[in-house]
């Protein structure tokens, strides 16, 4: 969850100093007015991403505020709030673009889920048409990500070469690597584009309904089923449906995806007929899947049936010079809407970045740069708009080398210190051992990605004597 400007528009005082506290301990940036025209001069001077606004206002009403707040800035939303419950006004919110309607009285948890939701495909929406707008400006498949490191040059020549194929890809990675961008970028590049790109995260909904979700339903299928839906696989006909952590699928529903996609056709939920599927298979995930088979969480058959082409995502704290590039990225994708007078970043906060472990990845470098731009007072970002956990980074010669200073192994291994469980402490020692024989120290210094001083400094700090025959580098 990232950090939202809200607008709560009441003329009940207790109802939004309420909702302001509660809204701000997770972190969001609230205002408070209490009539209808207040709220209307609110959004006609700031974006917001949610605006919270009462039926029934001195000055003008909620419907009005509603209007005014999708004519200023149609990205954002609007929750309507009411003790007036009938189905008219609902409609009529709803008919004009309300995201959501609260009757009162209610509980704060459950307008906090309800907010949750709407600012995730809030932003959802901002990032894919950022993504199509950059993929119609450049013709290969990679085009849409910012990165120049070796790894990445490597990500951006398999998604070439995937997307004009059919075959199913498992794209596997941490957590905010970007799993879903290159998912999109895949099919933006491939023959499918013109079809929809369709995505399902499958942990995000229960068991229960995932089944629906997937396959759709028959009308009476189950209690609550008063219409008949579509599923998934019928709205990505002739696209491409992406499945999101993948390894968190059921079991009873792997073996029913595997028989979706091996016959190419599925049955809804309640009927007794199957459907055509025609659909390009994708699929994420931050588990190690293998492991997951081994260990009989996950079907062997349907592992090898999404696992045709691998592409794994390199965490970002191996990335190097590609965290300023995507720091910059994020400045001038967020800057002009959240705060327009800042144009740069100090070296010393890109120093700090740098630095920084980003175990949340680039969404967490997202997130933290949406984050300096709201503290921001002056036209520069500075290290106390950064939160304590990367402005305390250590910094000088008492600093760890950082991740990304250490190279593979071997070129194109894409094999990080994690996966081999190794320190960065112990991975360097391992190096200079391997190699000192046949390479002089400046060369190993250079292999490293470090300094030949701070070369030298862990040899001292760690008791390892330089090899005679190396001295004549010097």
């Amino acid at each position: 969850m990232y950090s939202a400007s809200i607008l709560v528009a009441d003329d009940e005082t207790t109802i939004c100093e309420s909702l302001k506290r509660a809204l701000e301990k997770d972190g969001h940036q609230v205002d408070i007015v209490h009539d209808g025209r207040a709220a209307i001069a609110s959004v006609g001077g700031k974006f917001y991403d949610l605006v919270i606004t009462d039926l029934k206002m001195p000055g003008a009403g909620g419907l009005e505020v509603l209007r005014r707040a999708r004519e200023e800035s149609p990205e954002t939303a609007v929750f309507i709030m009411t003790s007036y419950s009938t189905v008219e006004t609902a409609v009529e919110a709803m008919r004009l673009g309300a995201r959501d309607y609260i009757l009162k009285p209610f509980l704060h948890d459950d307008v906090r889920i309800s907010i949750q939701n709407a600012l995730a495909a809030g932003k959802l929406a901002r990032e894919n048409a950022l993504l199509k707008e950059e993929l119609g400006k450049k013709p290969r498949a990679g085009g849409s990500f910012v990165g120049d490191c070796p790894q990445m040059k490597q990500i951006y020549r398999m998604v070439d070469k995937v997307a004009g194929a059919d075959s199913s890809v498992l794209i596997t990675g941490e957590s905010g690597s970007g799993k879903e961008l290159v998912a999109r970028a895949i099919h933006n590049a491939s023959p499918r584009a013109a079809e929809p790109f369709v995505a399902i995260n499958c942990g995000a909904l229960p068991p229960e309904l995932m089944e629906s979700e997937l396959f759709g339903h028959v009308k009476g299928a189950f209690t609550g089923a008063v219409n008949a839906r579509a599923g998934l696989f019928q709205e990505a006909r002739g696209g491409t449906l992406f499945f999101d952590e993948i390894g968190e699928l059921p079991l009873d529903l792997q073996v029913k995806l595997l028989r979706a996609l091996q016959e190419k056709e599925a049955r809804p939920l309640g009927s007794n007929k199957t459907i055509k599927t025609s659909v390009r298979i994708l699929t994420a995930t931050n588990k190690n899947l293998q492991k997951e088979v081994d260990e009989k969480r996950f079907r062997e058959d349907l592992y090898y049936r999404i696992n045709v082409v691998t592409i794994e995502l390199p965490p970002l704290r191996t990335r190097g010079a590609d965290i300023e590039r995507l720091a910059r990225h994020f400045l001038s994708v967020y800057g002009p809407r959240i705060n327009p007078k800042v144009k740069s970043i100090a070296p010393e906060t890109v120093e700090l970045l740098k630095l920084y472990r980003w175990p949340g990845n680039v969404r967490e470098l997202e997130n933290i740069m949406e984050r300096a731009l709201i503290l921001a007072e002056t036209d520069t970002l500075t290290p106390d708009t950064l939160p304590d956990k990367v402005s305390a980074a250590p910094r000088g010669a008492a600093a760890e080398e950082p991740a990304w200073a250490v190279p593979e192994p071997a070129a194109g291994a894409m094999e990080t210190a994690l996966d081999r469980k190794l320190s960065i402490d112990d991975y360097i020692k391992n190096f200079i051992h391997k190699h000192e024989g046949a390479h002089k120290e400046k060369e190993i210094a250079k292999m490293l990605g470090i300094s030949r001083k701070s070369l030298w400094e862990k040899r001292k700090r760690w008791g390892l004597e330089r090899p005679a025959a190396k001295k004549e580098d010097e």
